[in-house]
């Protein structure tokens, strides 16, 4: 729905025993004061996706109870956010700012779902110090596209190897990051069940290497993942995988899938 003014009325304050709110979409420009009383609060989606940035008071940290935490995309320049205390986050998705650290990150013990949008103020080297306190994560997306937006390509695979992705419950892997080739097999979880990849921008054939995580059973290629001509699937390969996602912006133009892969 489409808010007066782009504001979330103060009296959503009142809801006290409310367990979810999601604004998606919503088109919300200013978040109320009054949302500290939501202290009941497990799910709180703040994607409101809307061109200008949002104003979200500092009532976060009050909401102790937060499992699930998705914040807007841009926020207002006098935003000020605490989440150290959201120690009991299981899934959170947020984009680095000078609102939101990824430092935040290391008191949240409990996630087993991430999603950060890396800015231009974090580099790969903080996410990945961060990165290592997070053991139960079963869902990790990693977005640097913007970053590659702005010109800065200097996140190749030397960035990606300091990256610690031994995660050993993670089962979903989602990376927007540069790189010619795609790291080796061993770099990966070991139970590895989906991984997506987009603004890679991955110049050799990634097949060779995905095709030996034995758990796979998803792969999404996606905006610009891989900008070669040729991929092979061969014999034997992804003995588990169920859906293969190859979006249109696809430069390929050879696809030989030997029989039994």
């Amino acid at each position: 729905v489409k808010f007066e003014g782009g504001k979330l009325p103060s009296s959503i304050g009142g809801l006290i025993h409310l367990r979810f709110l999601c604004l998606r979409k919503a088109g919300v420009s200013h978040l109320p004061s009054s949302m500290r009383n939501l202290k009941l609060l497990l799910y709180l989606n703040l994607s409101v996706a809307i061109g200008e940035p949002v104003h979200v008071p500092n009532v976060l940290k009050e909401m102790i109870e937060l499992r699930y935490l998705f914040l807007p995309l841009f926020m207002h320049d006098k935003t000020k956010l605490e989440l150290g205390d959201l120690v009991n986050l299981e899934h959170f998705w947020f984009f680095s700012s000078q609102h939101s650290s990824v430092t935040d990150l290391l008191r949240m013990t409990k996630l087993r779902g991430l999603s950060v949008t890396l800015s231009e103020r974090y580099t790969f080297e903080a996410l990945s110090s961060s990165l290592r306190q997070l053991r139960n994560l079963e869902m990790l997306y990693m977005d640097c596209s913007y970053k590659v937006y702005l010109g800065e390509l200097d996140l190749d695979l030397i960035h990606l190897k300091e990256l610690d992705l031994d995660f050993i419950h993670l089962k979903e892997l989602g990376l927007g990051v540069r790189m010619s080739k795609i790291p080796d097999q061993h770099q990966f979880p070991p139970h590895l069940e989906h991984i997506d990849l987009f603004y890679c921008g991955i110049e050799e054939d990634p097949m060779p290497t995905l095709e030996r995580l034995l758990y796979l059973k998803s792969v999404s290629l996606r905006s610009d993942a891989f900008v070669g001509r040729k991929m092979v699937c061969s014999k034997g390969g992804f003995p588990q995988l169920r859906a293969l996602k190859i979006y249109k912006e696809s430069e390929l133009e050879e696809w030989i899938v030997e029989e039994g892969s």
